[in-house]
C-alpha cells in the first residue's frame, strides 16, 4: 500500500547551512508520487536552525517551553501549549533546547483538501478552505491552548503518529481527519478574535503582497546591514509607505526590527553554542563588537556574559510539561519512519 508522506526521502528538519540568506527548500516536490504528509516528535534537539521557507503547510506544536520562535516578522517565545502555522513561502526559524519537546507536522495542500490548486495564495484560499485560517492571521495572533484544547490536539498528534508509523488501509482518510480536526477546533476556538481583526488589518486583502515581499527582505538580509531604501526598492514601495506598514502591522520601525533579530539571534547562539562573544556579534550582523555590547545590553538589560550564566542556570532546572502526550514516555510516541 502507498505511504501518506510522498516524501522524497530527506527529513524536512535536518540541518542545513547556516548561511546569511533564508533559503527556499522544496524537498523536490516534482519527484513526489503522491501529496506530502509527515509528522514526528522533536526532542533532546539542541540547536540553531537558520532562517528558511519552504513550500508545504507546516504546524508546530510544543508542549514545553523552547527558546524562541520567529514567523515572518514576529519573534515568540513558546510555552506548553504554543502552536505555530507556517503558511508556504514564509520565512521562519525554530530554536529548540535539550529540553524542548514538540510535534512537527508539515503537508501539501492536496493533501489536506485534494482537488485544490496550489496557486491559491493563503488570503485567497481561506475562503474555500476555511481550516486554513490560522495560517492567514499567524502574523496576528498568538496561538497558546488551554488544557483541554491542548489535550485535544495532543491526542490528535499521538493518533496521527502511530498511523503515519503504519501502513494499513485508510491510514491516510484518519490522518487527514484527525489533522482537519486540529485545524477546524482551532478555528473556532479563536473565531472571535479572527471576526475582530479581518475589518481592521488589511494585511489579510490589499496590503498581503506588500508584506509578503517585506518579510521576505527581512528575513533573507538582516544580518547584511540592509537599508530602508534597499528594503523600499526589493518591496517596490516608497520609504514611507514601508515605514507606515510596518509600523501598522508590526508595531515597530525597521532598523528596530532588524536589532530585535539580530539580538534574539544572539540571545540564543549565547544558550546554545559556545561560541565567544565577539564571534557571536560578528556572526549577528555586528562588526563593532563593543557596538554589540551596548544593543545588547540596551535591549536585554544585562551584558552577553551575564545573560548567558543565567540563562544556563535556568536551563539547569528541570522543565515542565503539560499532562498527556507531553508527559508520556517515548514508547508511546514512537518516531515516525524517515
Amino acid at each position: 500500500m502507498a505511504r501518506t508522506d510522498g516524501q522524497p526521502g530527506g527529513d524536512p528538519d535536518q540541518d542545513v547551512d547556516d548561511t546569511l540568506s533564508a533559503p527556499f527548500r522544496s524537498y523536490a516536490l516534482e519527484r513526489a508520487d503522491a501529496p506530502r504528509f509527515h509528522i514526528r516528535l522533536v526532542e533532546k534537539t539542541q540547536r540553531l536552525y537558520p532562517a528558511h521557507k519552504h513550500d508545504y503547510f507546516q504546524i508546530v506544536y510544543f508542549m514545553t517551553e523552547a527558546p524562541t520562535a520567529r514567523v515572518g516578522l514576529r519573534s515568540y517565545k513558546p510555552q506548553p501549549g504554543s502552536v505555530y502555522f507556517i503558511a508556504p513561502m514564509t520565512p521562519h526559524q525554530m530554536r529548540f533546547s535539550s529540553a524542548s519537546r514538540s510535534v512537527v507536522i508539515y503537508f501539501d495542500l492536496d493533501f489536506l483538501r485534494p482537488g485544490i490548486t496550489r496557486s491559491y495564495p493563503i488570503q485567497e484560499l481561506v475562503r474555500i478552505a476555511p481550516e486554513l485560517t490560522p495560517f492567514a492571521w499567524q502574523g496576528h495572533i498568538d496561538f497558546n491552548l488551554d488544557e483541554a484544547q491542548a489535550a485535544r490536539v495532543e491526542e490528535a498528534c499521538r493518533v496521527m503518529i502511530l498511523e503515519h508509523a503504519e501502513d494499513r488501509i485508510c491510514t491516510g482518510e484518519i490522518i487527514r481527519a484527525e489533522l482537519t480536526l486540529i485545524l477546524g477546533r482551532i478555528c473556532r476556538a479563536y473565531e472571535d478574535r479572527f471576526d475582530e481583526l479581518s475589518p481592521v488589518l488589511p494585511a489579510i486583502g490589499r496590503d498581503s503582497g506588500h508584506m509578503r515581499r517585506i518579510s521576505d527582505f527581512i528575513a533573507e538580509n538582516y544580518l547584511r546591514s540592509p537599508t530602508l531604501d534597499q528594503a523600499a526598492a526589493y518591496a517596490r514601495l516608497s520609504r514611507s509607505r514601508l515605514c507606515a506598514l510596518l509600523r501598522q502591522h508590526t508595531g515597530t520601525s525597521f532598523n528596530a526590527l532588524i536589532r530585535e533579530m539580530r539580538i534574539d539571534d544572539a540571545r540564543e547562539r549565547l544558550v546554545l553554542t559556545d561560541e565567544p562573544i565577539g564571534q557571536i556579534a560578528y556572526a549577528v550582523g555586528y562588526n563593532d563588537e563593543k557596538y554589540f555590547l551596548r544593543a545588547f545590553r540596551k535591549s536585554v538589560g544585562m551584558t552577553p556574559t551575564a545573560y548567558r550564566v543565567k540563562r544556563l542556570s535556568d536551563l539547569a532546572v528541570p522543565a515542565t510539561t503539560r499532562r498527556g502526550l507531553g508527559a508520556q514516555a517515548p514508547g508511546l510516541m514512537p518516531r515516525s519512519r524517515s
